[in-house]
């Protein structure tokens, strides 16, 4: 049984860091509220841009 789960998650920027490294800025929605979160900005799909509503799918490493 795949026990993945599928979030739709707004990518609402790209920030450019000190380091010169870029991080995407995601919104999920949690029961009523937004929640904010950061992942590195190279893990986005190359046509990805802000604004863009995308599925994140996590899963259990087997």
């Amino acid at each position: 049984m795949d026990s993945a789960k599928k979030i739709t998650a707004y990518l609402d920027r790209i920030e450019l860091c000190q380091d010169d490294t870029r991080t995407a800025v995601f919104y999920v929605e949690d029961e009523g509220d937004f929640r904010q979160f950061v992942l590195p900005a190279d893990f986005l799909p190359e046509d990805a841009s802000e604004g863009d509503y995308l599925t994140l799918t996590i899963g259990k490493e087997e």
